[in-house]
């Protein structure tokens, strides 16, 4: 819950980054927490959206390519192909 709140904040304007960072954390450390590795590849890669909007690119980078590693891990392939095409483009 915690990300697609964050992902709405980001979508309605660029002054919520601060509160939307504050959720996308919350729901990296509880899916870190209960081992749910699909929903935190999901999570980084909203961080790295976050990033992006803040034209942060190393750090959209970084956490875009941690997505991928765990998006690698749980065998989806799409997702990995999705993220890797966007990562290229950065």
């Amino acid at each position: 819950m915690p990300r697609e709140t964050a992902k709405i904040l980001l979508n309605i304007g660029n002054h919520n980054f601060s509160e939307a960072k504050d959720l996308i954390q919350k729901a990296i450390e509880a899916d870190e927490k209960y081992g749910m590795k699909f929903n935190l590849a999901q999570d980084y890669a909203v961080y790295a959206d976050l990033f992006k909007r803040k034209n942060d690119i190393p750090n959209a980078r970084e956490n875009l390519t941690k997505a991928i590693e765990i998006f690698k891990k749980c065998g989806a392939d799409g997702w990995v192909e999705k993220y890797e095409t966007e990562l290229a483009a950065l």
